[in-house]
């Protein structure tokens, strides 16, 4: 399809132009001449393949332009050139190889810029320079496997969504100023200090799904704001006590799914603001006593997935605020008397996929709003009512696939809330009071 720029002309007062999911394939030169007060113009889902330098000439009032979802495989030099008043941009989701170097030099106001699902190699190095107002920049799923330094300025630059691309390595001086980077599903190896210095807004760093395996000491020494670090799914062996001392106000701290096989002592204790904790699918064997030094703010706690094969005694004393507890898909052989201190937020524990055979008598008792306990997978032959003290308010109860011969009445009697017992996959030959 191909629009004929004298059938807009006459409509002076035009504010909002919507043409979207048509079959439009081409839009020629001054394709809107006349229409000097548009602010909206959308052409998302069509088949737009072509378009000219002078395409969008005279839009001066022009704030937001969609162009996502169609077949534009290149982008003219200077066609944004008189939309001096743009504030969004949305050219996401094209076939778009290669940016002009001079592409938005044109567009003072913009505040955000959509460049993701594209085939972009590599940016322009001062592409992004003259854009004083820009807070956002979209580029995740392209193809990029570099960043030059000074691409993002300084500017006033907030959040970067650079995900899903093919960077392997970072360089110093490519980031300022920012409060939100996005760098998941790259394959960066290492992170060297230097990388993240002026970056002492940032409140949210993501870096999982990367290849990292080493980080050099002092590289987050900067990022006094940051409240999110995600390193989840890399290649980390080990990491230092001094690495993450600097971020006081971490809350949340994502390592799962690395090769950790220990966690230094230490490590935890310049974080007093932690909120999460995720160290899930690793290969840690050992949590020490004193591992989490500050207890009070930790809701979120996941240590599923190790090799754990024994937990220290009070260990979990003093995590008042905690609601989410993982400790399934581990190695523990046995739990101790004391665990568990006052929890009154945890409504739910599994401990299943372990080896345990036995409960000590009223391990779960701190546990006030237990609902639902999974005990599934492990390896008892039998239970007993001690197994379950304290437990009034439970409501689902797991034990399938262990070696449970038989069970009594009386096991069950201190569950007055149970409404779901599972006894799949064990060994029962007969049901109390069969005679």
């Amino acid at each position: 399809g191909f629009l004929q720029p004298s059938l807009l002309t006459p409509l002076v007062d035009l504010y909002t132009l919507d043409l979207s999911r048509n079959l439009l394939t081409s839009l020629p030169e001054d394709a809107f001449q006349g229409l000097e007060k548009l602010g909206q113009l959308m052409l998302q889902r069509n088949a737009i393949r072509k378009l000219y330098s002078s395409t969008f000439r005279g839009l001066s009032h022009l704030k937001s332009l969609f162009l996502q979802q169609n077949n534009l495989t290149d982008i003219p030099a200077g066609i944004f050139d008189d939309l001096v008043n743009l504030e969004v941009l949305h050219l996401q989701d094209n076939k778009i190889t290669q940016l002009p170097a001079n592409l938005f030099s044109n567009l003072p106001m913009l505040k955000k810029l959509y460049l993701s699902n594209n085939r972009l190699s590599l940016l322009p190095g001062a592409i992004f320079l003259n854009l004083p107002n820009l807070t956002h920049i979209s580029l995740y799923e392209n193809q990029l496997s570099r960043l030059m330094p000074g691409t993002f300025g300084p500017m006033a630059l907030q959040e970067l969504w650079l995900y899903d691309n093919m960077l392997t390595h970072l360089e110093e001086n490519v980031f300022h100023n920012l409060t939100e980077i996005r760098l998941l599903v790259n394959k960066i190896h290492n992170l060297e200090n230097g990388l993240f210095d002026d970056l002492k807004k940032l409140q949210e760093l993501h870096l999982h799904m990367n290849e990292i395996s080493s980080i050099e000491e002092g590289t987050f020494d900067n990022l006094e704001k940051l409240s999110l670090l995600h390193l989840g799914k890399n290649n980390l062996i080990s990491v230092s006590t001094s690495l993450f001392s600097k971020l006081k106000g971490l809350t949340i701290f994502r390592l799962y799914g690395n090769q950790l096989t220990a966690l230094p002592d230490g490590i935890f204790d310049h974080l007093p603001d932690l909120a999460e904790i995720a160290l899930h699918n690793n290969q840690i064997s050992l949590i020490q006593p004193n591992l989490f030094p500050h207890k009070s703010k930790l809701t979120k706690l996941l240590l599923d997935h190790n090799l754990l094969t024994e937990l220290q005694r009070d260990l979990f004393v003093g995590f008042s605020s905690l609601t989410t507890l993982t400790l399934h898909n581990n190695q523990l052989i046995s739990l101790p008397d004391i665990l568990f201190g006052e929890t009154p937020k945890i409504t739910q524990l599994s401990l299943s996929h372990n080896n345990l055979t036995h409960i000590p008598t009223g391990v779960f008792g701190p546990l006030k709003k237990l609902r639902k306990l999974d005990l599934s997978s492990n390896q008892f032959s039998s239970i007993s009512a001690e197994f379950f003290d304290g437990l009034e308010k439970l409501t689902d109860l797991n034990l399938q696939d262990n070696n449970i011969e038989s069970i009594k009445q009386e096991d069950f009697e201190k569950l007055q809330s149970l409404s779901s017992l599972k006894l799949g996959k064990n060994k029962l030959q007969s049901l109390p009071g069969d005679s």
